[in-house]
């Protein structure tokens, strides 16, 4: 075989493989080799034909003035972007190159359906079409929080977690593509809203390829950031083909951590108790936090390091294999929230250290061949992941229901005597894993009928344990000591979880010890059938079997208190026990399942925690007519409806089997459009309550007969979509458009409230929809000058709200949270050249935009800016948006004595951010210089999720450098 052929049969191969391991492309449809019936199809095919083709047609076309053709395997098929029935959003890795984006938030926000919010990197969640809710607080979201409503894969991969989602560093990507609306009939669960899919670039047999990419920027009022990466493309033989890409990326930080002092305030601390402990306000001293030894300039560093290999075997001419390993670690020092009270975006008072580890494993396999004219396709994955990190906690001094008790000596309803340092750090140990495989056949997609069947198998699991330490608990308890009827025992008492046993840290107070699984089996399957030339139709279906349980305990660590007896918490050896206020959730939701599995009440009276006493489902005030502690609250809710426990199996999991469908009718009248309307259905797994079936300790006003839920069951999401693929003015004008409408049943939320129970839980707030229109334009105005847009506008109301909830979620008809009116941006780019350099010079230029919204779905706003105000004498200066009604129970002062907080929410104000470059590439190599945020916009968003008072995250600050880039080939 010659050289020449050697280089085309592996540039063919290399396509094949691309397609096969993202979607059973038949490379050769027709005899001639091409798609039949359409132009758009023919451009698809010679894009596939091979590397060198590619190029070849792409700068063809350029001159020419016509758009490139973009290939997305949105459908499990390698498809033209103009003709997959789907909307799709996909930026190149080009794209992604010449704007200089390789993180989490960066490709984000030139995606404007697309939503992400969260504490910082390696904590985000993403939201598409307004589908967003609040999410539990960073410290318990690992064993507590929803599934992710949009799925993140790499390749073939889903690489989502709940509360956390992977933070996969986009270096050497083919491109990043966005499935908007429900993608569950071929993607699974946690596609419900969408998808986003990072999409590598695979070994290449028969050529050398290598580059490197190199920049360092330095941000205003920060430090400076350095960034480089390297891929290598090689051959050792005909049949086999590697590629090798590593990176780290040093991303220096610009807000402050100032010096501050923390004396908890009584008013706040005694309005939050829940009547065990003594009163804070009045003590004789309080003692004062002070982070002196952690006054930090630029705290907020980032860094990502790893690479990524893979191997391609070209077994015969029908059969190949690849397989790739990509490892990264994510260390993240100080935080990335801002306090906005402090009258600078970037200043925050913390006082324990913070810092984040985040590494993880992937490994990623794909067969891929023919037999007769059948693709089919086996691939998997194995993805292991740990997460080590401090957070400081202190905070929950203004919103825990016991801080007193931790904090203060004193009989408890009396005036405390002395209170101790309030500093408390929450220490996180997580580790995560997900083994998925996936087969799949499909027919020839030339024909007129076309098959595409599959099954999958998910399996994953998280094992979490969460230490809360208390500095002052030692002192506050060796105070007690001589009291009488107060016993002080050893405070690291052996209390055991499912992930460790034995004695705890003497500060630990409390911890949680987890694990976490969702196991699902599912068939799918689709057919497409091409009624003539112009019209075609298809069907999907899936078929799934999940099951999903929460196995753990949440337990107290600490001396004993207030003369509470050997019944409860003291051991026959006077030793203090904390298992008698362990909150044993494996044997809770065992108890609920029981009883779904038996109808025996006395299961539920007689459920004992693990101290023997019949007060297993504890919380607000027992019946005295009944014979038992609390158990009866949660036999009555169970009875009245309010605690659904009817898909709870016997062992205390969650079994969820239902089968979903997607629709879609394709109209092409010309070779230049396409419109489609589509039916598509999506959902998440149900997620358990560590504190399932407790009644509020609060039983008055609004919380009146309030029971957590069991669980946070699926929420469904069903959408319409009439979209337009276009065409114009001989190719140089792409116009992509979709209109849908949604509705979601049963939307899951996460809550703290104090007066409720001591730990977050997640719930059903109600129904909610959406409406909206995304359109995404591309313009070649010149051979050298292109222009890009997308925009998103959205309205969105909750529709429902449960009983439960009112007063508590804002109202209905509300809108749901970070869901912008107006979201957008437009780009543009100008090439020219530089003769007397023989280089080719450009500038680029980027404007983001994004609308008004809101943050949260619960109205709490004005309560956390009056905690605020009582702990530091200032408001937010946040805007507020006030939804009627009134919020809880907990009265607020004001002018005229106490009063309710209104039901209100935070709102994050429009922004806009304006990005530019100007660059020239003599050959090989490549030099710019950038400008990020030119204005300097804050672009400020409340993240509501467990701090009990406004934080803030912001816009990295202008930050200007330079890049520089080497191909070789």
């Amino acid at each position: 075989m010659t050289m020449k052929a050697k280089l085309r049969r592996g540039e063919r191969r290399a396509a094949e493989r691309d397609a096969g391991a993202e979607g059973h492309a038949n490379l050769y449809r027709a005899s001639d080799g091409t798609w039949p019936r359409r132009r758009l199809a023919v451009a698809v095919s010679a894009a596939l034909a091979g590397a060198a083709a590619e190029v070849a047609a792409e700068q063809a076309k350029q001159a020419a003035g016509e758009i490139e053709t973009i290939i997305v395997t949105a459908t499990k098929r390698a498809q033209s972007i103009q003709e997959v029935s789907v909307a799709v959003q996909a930026v190149t890795g080009n794209t992604l190159r010449d704007l200089g984006v390789e993180t989490f938030d960066e490709y984000v926000q030139y995606l404007p359906n697309v939503v992400s919010a969260g504490n910082g990197p390696g904590l985000r969640e993403l939201y598409i079409r307004g589908s967003a809710t609040e999410q539990a607080g960073i410290t318990v979201a690992t064993p507590q929080g929803s599934a992710p409503g949009v799925a993140l894969y790499v390749d073939e991969q889903p690489v989502s977690f709940g509360g956390r989602n992977l933070d996969v560093y986009a270096v050497d990507m083919a491109r990043v593509e966005v499935l908007s609306g429900p993608q569950g009939t071929l993607f699974g669960a946690s596609s419900q809203s969408g998808n986003l899919r990072l999409i590598t670039n695979k070994p290449e047999q028969g050529r050398f390829d290598a580059g490197f990419n190199a920049k360092y920027g330095h941000t205003t009022d920060g430090t400076g950031s350095y960034a480089a990466d390297g891929f290598v493309n090689f051959a050792p033989t005909d049949r086999l083909a590697a590629r090798i890409t590593v990176y780290k990326d040093s991303q220096g930080g610009w807000i402050d951590n100032i010096a501050a002092t923390f004396t908890p305030s009584g008013e706040v601390v005694d309005r939050n108790a829940l009547g065990f402990g003594p009163l804070l306000t009045g003590a004789g001293s309080v003692a004062t936090a002070n982070n002196a030894a952690l006054v930090e300039d630029d705290w907020n560093e980032a860094v990502y390091t790893g690479g990524r290999v893979g191997l391609a075997f070209d077994i015969d001419d029908d059969w190949d294999a690849l397989i790739q390993h990509t490892a990264q670690s994510l260390e993240v020092e100080g935080a990335f929230l801002a306090d906005p009270s402090l009258g600078a975006r970037d200043s925050v008072a913390n006082f324990s250290p913070d810092h984040n580890d985040d590494e993880f494993g992937l490994t990623t396999w794909t067969l891929h061949g023919r037999i007769a004219n059948l693709d089919l396709i086996y691939t998997g994955g194995h993805l292991g992941r740990d997460v080590d990190s401090i957070i400081d906690y202190t905070h929950y001094n203004n919103g825990g229901g016991y801080i007193a008790y931790y904090l203060c000596a004193g009989a408890s309803g009396a005036t405390a005597t002395n209170c101790y340092d309030p500093t408390k750090p929450f220490a996180e140990d997580t580790s995560n894993t997900r083994n998925t495989h996936e087969f799949r056949i499909a027919t020839d997609p030339a024909k007129r009928v076309r098959l595409l069947a599959g099954a999958y198998v998910n399996e994953m699991e998280t094992n979490h344990v969460g230490d809360f330490h208390h500095m002052g608990v030692n002192l506050a308890f060796a105070e007690m000591a001589g009291v009488p009827g107060f016993t002080i025992g050893n405070i690291a008492v052996p209390t055991d979880g499912v992930n460790t046993s034995g004695p705890r840290s003497p500060i630990t107070v409390f911890f949680n010890d987890y694990t976490r699984t969702e196991e699902e089996t599912a068939f799918f399957g689709e057919i497409a059938f091409d009624v003539n030339s112009e019209l075609s139709v298809s069907l999907s279906a899936r078929h799934y079997d999940l099951t999903s349980a929460l196995q753990g305990a949440s337990n107290f660590s600490f001396g004993c208190r207030y003369g509470i007896g050997p019944d409860s918490m003291e051991t026959a050896d006077g030793r203090c026990n904390g298992v008698g206020y362990s909150n044993d959730v494996t044997l809770r939701l065992h108890t609920l399942g029981q009883y779904a599995a038996t109808a025996d009440e006395s299961v539920i009276l007689d459920a004992r925690s693990p101290n023997g006493r019949r007060d297993l489902f504890r919380g607000g005030d027992p019946d005295p007519a009944d014979d038992c502690i609390n158990n009866c609250n949660a036999l009555r809710a169970i009875r009245n409806g309010r605690l659904d426990i009817d898909d709870f199996e016997q062992g205390g999991a969650i079994n969820e089997t239902d089968t979903i469908v997607k629709a879609s009718v394709n109209w092409q009248p010309t070779n230049d459009a396409m419109l489609f309307l589509n039916y598509s259905e999506g959902y998440r797994p149900a997620t358990q309550n560590r504190n399932a079936g407790q009644a509020a300790r609060n039983q008055s006003g609004v919380y009146l007969n309030y029971v957590v839920p069991a669980a946070a069951l699926t929420d469904r999401l069903s959408s319409w979509e009439l979209g337009l693929k276009s065409e114009w003015l001989h190719g140089s004008l792409r116009l992509n458009a979709t209109l849908y409408d949604t509705r979601i049943d049963n939307l899951q939320v996460s809550r703290f409230d104090p007066s409720v129970a001591f730990l977050v839980f997640m719930e059903n707030v109600g129904d909610a929809e959406s409406r909206g229109l995304d359109v995404d334009l591309t313009w070649v105005l010149t051979p050298n000058l292109i222009l890009h847009s997308a925009f998103s506008c959205l309205d969105t109301e909750l529709t429902r709200l449960s009983p439960q909830l009112e007063g508590v979620a804002v109202p209905v008809g509300s809108e749901l949270p970070l869901a912008p009116i107006l979201s957008g941006n437009i780009r543009m780019r100008y090439d020219f050249p530089i003769p007397r350099l023989d280089a080719n010079g450009y500038f680029s230029a980027a404007l983001v935009y994004r609308g008004e919204n809101v943050s949260g779905i619960v109205g709490s706003a004005e309560f956390m800016d009056d905690t605020l105000f009582r702990q530091f004498g200032s408001y937010s200066g946040l805007s507020i948006k006030y939804e009627g009604g009134t919020f809880g129970t907990v009265e607020i002062p004001d002018a005229s004595g106490r009063r309710l907080p209104r039901n209100s929410r935070f709102v994050n104000k429009s922004a806009r951010i304006v990005n530019l470059a100007v660059g020239m590439k003599p050959g090989a190599w490549r030099a710019e210089f950038y400008i990020d945020n030119l204005g300097n916009t804050d672009a400020p968003v409340m993240q509501i999720a467990g701090h009990y008072m406004p934080r803030v995250t912001v816009q990295r600050p202008r930050t200007a450098g330079l890049r520089f880039s080497y191909d070789f080939q």
